[in-house]
């Protein structure tokens, strides 16, 4: 079956396949969609839509399964180790093809895994659905999975970044042409990592207050209130509608206009109750991650290009290095990861003016040149 002729059969189709999609039982369909291209699979006595497609629709939809994983790669940074090593031993052409060709699908899978991730994350954040407990424990397993992921990230822009660079030229134009974006997901892990740690904290936060107020509601159902009668009782010109017993009759105390207002209402009860308003971005310390102080610095890339246009150095990257927009990072340990970065964006920028010299540098970074 060709492409098209696929394309023809989902649509002609597309009701039943829609049908299952949403969750309806599909008990009898035309065998093509098994025999031809596999859309449905039997389980039991059922059809039911094969994994493959469900990935498919999801993808495209930009949906994600919640028992979906997100992987680190670890298999096909294998593989291009051990391609690499084969090309080395044979310097055979169409090694280096093979090679070029899971790069791009490497790449296309990080970008769907970031795309995911995000996706996932909004789901658990909008779940209003679930008890609050299991959105805390989806939150906290994909909290966990994506700090894993930075590390093996990481690892993979240096095998992507370094290893495999000088084994062809048109390969190391795609490496630089992908490690901008690479760079980018680095960036969106660690965002998502502290998004997850701050949701956590803030539902955490919010089970507590909801543990509280279900237990004060369960004795207040259950007749074991004198605690808080009495405290009602010792105060009822401020607690409004509070009966108290006078010689003439109970009097009942109610609130004036001015406190009928919303902003007085809530500023009055916030302060009886003493609930603190949770922040969206909430600074306060989590189990899980030390709070550390942090002095924010960046760089000014325009400066260092306009420098660069002016001098127009025979390597850029040793040039950028030790630039003092870049050395300012050097007492964190954070300069080598910084000029890569600002490497990659003049390269990337001024391409015509640029040229890839076929030697390294001390860095083990291709030299640029500008033209």
């Amino acid at each position: 079956m060709k492409h098209k002729e696929l394309i023809e059969l989902l649509y002609k189709h597309r009701e039943t396949i829609d049908k299952a999609f949403s969750g309806e039982e599909i008990e009898s369909l035309p065998s093509e969609l098994v025999d031809d291209a596999a859309v449905f699979v039997k389980v039991a006595k059922r059809f039911e839509l094969s994994d493959t497609y469900i990935q498919f629709a999801n993808s495209m939809l930009k949906r994600v399964d919640a028992n979906y994983t997100f992987g680190d790669y670890e298999e096909e940074i294998k593989l291009l180790i051990r391609l690499k090593g084969d090309y080395l031993e044979s310097n055979d052409k169409e090694l280096i093809y093979r090679i070029k060709s899971l790069v791009r699908t490497l790449y296309k899978k990080t970008q769907e895994r970031d795309s995911f991730i995000n996706t996932r994350i909004n789901d658990i954040v909008n779940n209003n659905d679930s008890s609050i407990d299991l959105v805390i424990k989806d939150a906290i397993y994909i909290d966990k999975r994506v700090s894993e992921l930075i590390d093996s990230h990481a690892k993979n822009l240096h095998i992507l970044g370094g290893e495999l660079r000088g084994l062809d030229d048109e390969l190391d134009l795609i490496l630089v042409d992908i490690g901008l974006d690479m760079l980018e997901f680095t960036d969106n892990i660690h965002i998502y990592n502290k998004r997850l740690s701050d949701f956590i904290l803030r539902t955490e936060k919010r089970k507590a207050q909801n543990k509280k107020l279900s237990s004060l509601s369960n004795k207040i159902i259950k007749e074991q209130d004198h605690e808080l009668k009495s405290l009602l009782l010792s105060n009822t010109e401020v607690y409004n509608h509070t009966l108290r017993e006078k010689k003439t009759g109970n009097i009942k105390h109610l609130p004036s206009p001015l406190e009928l207002r919303r902003d007085s209402f809530v500023e009055a009860i916030s302060k009886l109750l003493q609930i603190q308003k949770t922040k969206k971005g909430a600074d306060a310390n989590k189990p899980y991650e030390a709070s550390v102080s942090v002095e924010l610095k960046s760089i000014n890339i325009e400066l260092i290009q306009n420098e660069i246009l002016r001098d127009k150095p025979q390597d850029i990257y040793s040039y950028i290095l030790k630039h003092k927009e870049i050395e300012k990072f050097k007492e964190d340990g954070l300069d080598v990861i910084y000029a890569f970065k600002t490497y990659l964006t003049i390269v990337q920028n001024y391409r015509d003016e640029i040229v890839l010299d076929a030697t390294y540098n001390n860095s083990n970074i291709r030299v640029a040149k500008w033209i």
